[in-house]
């Protein structure tokens, strides 16, 4: 059993569509102020349990603990509420609406005068330096800025923990490490990240800890060193083409 102590935890968590079990039995926990990562071949599961842990599908068996709190099958804009908020590795902004106004939708969910809104998105949008952006169209972007825009976003909603599923997806490297500066400058701040990494380098430089997945099964967790000399873990990056997951 998960100790009740972790900001949230996976506890024999199952999953299966039809005949595929795409989870099996999987405990997860994730320390608050800490950046905690998932990783595994593709499909071996990680993104249905990102949908499992924000109620965008229901859990077949097993349990869901946030901050002491039973949240398994709760739907999703109750889990915002409670204070769990995630990316997409497809884009979800408002294409046709400036990146103010996307990351104001963020706040709507709490009630604030216009005044003390208006600062706090102004407040998001300079830590992300994103402030001069802010009468843009989404749209017209480049990848990189729509990836913090999305991130603005969720933050605006005041989360106790974040999700990034492939948060890295289509960057080139140098925008990887912005990004990975970015990971690593918010839990300096207190927040509570939990990512899933599309390569490992980004993902043994940004994690606290790991854990792997393969075949919906959890094959091993540790820290960043323990995974990469982790046999297990080399054979199964290896069998599908390296850091391709």
């Amino acid at each position: 059993m998960v100790s009740k102590e972790y900001l949230l935890t996976s506890e024999g968590v199952s999953k299966a569509f039809g005949g595929i079990k795409a989870l099996q039995n999987v405990n997860i926990f994730i320390e608050q102020g800490k950046i905690t990562s998932l990783i595994g071949p593709n499909g071996a599961g990680k993104t249905t349990l990102f949908n499992l842990l924000t109620g965008t599908i229901p859990v077949d068996s097993g349990k869901i603990v946030f901050k002491g709190i039973d949240i398994t099958n709760l739907k999703s804009y109750e889990v915002c509420k409670m204070g769990i908020v995630r990316t997409y590795q497809q884009k979800t902004l408002f294409p046709n609406l400036t990146v103010y106004e996307n990351v104001e939708a963020g706040t709507m969910k709490d009630k604030m005068d216009e005044g003390k809104r208006k600062e706090k998105v102004y407040k998001i949008l300079e830590f992300l330096d994103l402030e001069e952006k802010a009468n843009i169209i989404v749209s017209s972007l480049p990848p990189l800025e729509g990836k913090f825009v999305e991130l603005a976003r969720s933050l605006a909603t005041n989360p106790d923990l974040i999700l990034l599923d492939e948060f890295i997806g289509g960057l080139i490297t140098s925008e990887i490490e912005k990004i990975c500066m970015i990971v690593k400058r918010l839990c300096s701040e207190g927040h509570t990240i939990f990512q899933i990494g599309h390569e490992m380098k980004p993902i043994i430089k940004t994690s606290d800890w790991i854990f792997v997945l393969d075949k919906g099964t959890k094959i091993a967790e540790g820290t960043p060193e323990e995974i990469k000399k982790n046999g297990l873990v080399q054979k199964v990056y290896l069998e599908t083409g390296g850091e391709e997951n």
